[in-house]
């Protein structure tokens, strides 16, 4: 095990690779944008490639986990809305054939609203996402939202993400959530069947007094054709009619029957069955799946590529399709066996760096 400088090229380039799959890998919160590389060490272990073990200084952006824009594109959360800061310690296998692996990473975020307070007692104040002020807040700046919007559905309530507070000058509240598609417009968000989100909302309410209130609201939708398309698709297919209903009429001969002796009988059962052709079943959607960022020599992220696939057509980015199953085979060691297997050690190397680029320059300016 040895230290690398932090200031070195190849160093550099996979810790944001590294940032990038850790932002990837997490399903909740918003995503981390790489601030400084703090340490490194490597364990170089022959034909099994090599074991880099990087302390990354990271931030917290204003994107929510879930948005197709990449890290790198995402603002950074200003000190005075209570900047989270922290570290992950990663660990990475870069194997001889040039793939990355990202084996394990842990991060730890630390809010500072004590020195917050101390520099900036006007500021807001973080609050409990199921706090009142927060569901009332989230619920009245989504009602101005949809009132406005020109989207073919309803977005509903999801998960509130973040809530503050503030007093003076002039009382405030300010709420961040995630929203969720409802067919109809329903009379409580209860009545709507939790499904998976679809935007990320925030939305502020300045003022104490009722009829004062100054609302605001805007919202990020992840994939707006989609939400166009599903609307489209229950207009254009109404549902189909009910089958006709045919009494077979039943014929009651008479004591002197006109009909001629050899008429066969026919069955009124045959007569109400339709000769039309017989309804296809309906054609499956081609699914489509969460473009990754891949690990191109410029490191350039992949989750700017837009993805967009048509219905009963090949899909446009059949080649990106056949990147991001190499994509996924990089990420799984399983896929890929390197000839020897690597060896990680059970401890997070701490121990501090003999060079003067560790730690690295930071990226953003922070209070």
């Amino acid at each position: 095990l040895s230290p690398v400088p932090c200031d070195d090229k190849s160093v550099d380039k996979l810790a944001r690779l590294a940032m990038t799959y850790i932002n990837e890998d997490r399903k909740t919160g918003y995503k981390f944008a790489l601030n400084r590389i703090y340490n490194v060490h490597v364990h170089p272990q022959g034909p099994a490639g090599k074991v880099y073990y990087l302390d990354l200084d990271v931030l917290e952006t204003k994107c929510h986990i879930l948005s197709p824009k990449s890290w790198k594109r995402c603002d950074i959360r200003p000190f005075m809305e209570t900047q989270i800061s922290g570290n992950c310690n990663t660990t990475v296998l870069h194997t001889p054939e040039g793939f990355s692996y990202l084996y394990s990473y842990d991060c730890t975020l630390v809010p500072p609203p004590e020195k917050l307070q101390r520099t900036c007692p006007d500021c807001p104040l973080l609050l409990a996402v199921d706090s009142e002020t927060a569901v009332s807040t989230a619920r009245t700046t989504l009602h101005k939202h949809n009132h406005q919007s020109t989207l073919p559905v309803k977005l509903t309530i999801s998960t509130i993400t973040r809530a503050s507070h503030q007093i003076s000058p002039v009382a405030a509240s300010f709420v961040e959530y995630t929203v969720q598609e409802c067919s109809v417009a329903p009379v409580q968000d209860v009545l709507c069947e939790p499904a998976e989100a679809v935007g990320f909302c925030v939305g502020a309410v300045f003022g104490a007094d009722p009829g004062q209130k100054v609302v605001q609201v805007s919202c990020e939708i992840f994939h707006p054709e989609q939400l166009e398309e599903k609307s489209a698709t229950r207009q254009e297919a109404p549902p189909p009619p009910p089958p006709p209903v045919t009494r077979p009429h039943v014929h009651i001969p008479a004591f002197q029957d006109p009909s001629p002796a050899g008429a066969r009988l026919v069955d009124p059962v045959q007569q109400i069955i339709p000769h039309g052709p017989r309804p296809q079943p309906p054609r499956p959607l081609a699914s489509s799946s969460e473009s990754s960022e891949s690990a191109e020599r410029d490191c350039s992220s992949s989750e700017e590529i837009p993805v967009s696939v048509r219905i009963s057509r090949p899909p446009l980015n059949f080649r990106y399709s056949a990147l991001h199953q190499k994509r996924q085979k990089r990420q799984d060691p399983a896929a890929i066996t390197p000839p020897l297997s690597p060896t990680f050690l059970p401890v997070f190397p701490s121990s501090p760096s003999p060079f003067r680029s560790c730690p690295g320059s930071a990226r953003y300016t922070t209070v």
